[in-house]
């Protein structure tokens, strides 16, 4: 709410911080794949011309096309002082997804986790009683 000064009132101000997932392929743009140099030109516009404030470009462990253009994304940002605004999707996984995204250059993850009985059975190859134990 605003804050009263006479005839004039002030306002108070939010930060909305926005992170774009434009550079993650899979369900939520289905049939579409960028190529490397797509993705880091892409990349280099939504950060520097459209200024947001994070970007999410992969899901870890995809494929080697993927890890590439993370690649060429994260060493562009690491030269530019915008790595710690490029992130990567990772899974729990043990350390699989952490190690990949490292070894791609990338700094910040978005942990992905996943609950329903689906994923808990055919992902992770568990049986709902042994979660619902620990």
């Amino acid at each position: 709410m605003g804050k009263s000064k006479g005839a004039i009132v002030i306002m108070d101000r939010r930060h909305i911080e926005i992170m774009d997932t434009t550079l993650r392929d899979g369900e939520q743009t289905s049939g579409v794949s960028f190529s490397a140099q797509e993705k880091l030109t892409i990349a280099q516009l939504l950060l520097t011309e459209v200024k947001v404030d994070r970007i999410e470009i992969a899901s870890a462990r995809v494929s080697e096309g993927e890890f590439q253009a993370v690649k060429r994304i994260t060493d562009w940002a690491s030269a530019n002082g915008l790595i710690d605004k490029v992130e990567v999707l990772t899974f729990v996984d043990g350390d699989t997804s952490i190690k990949w995204m490292q070894k791609a250059g990338a700094k910040v993850m978005n942990l992905l986790t996943k609950g329903s009985l689906n994923h808990l059975t055919h992902q992770l190859k568990k049986h709902r009683n042994n979660i619902l134990l620990k």
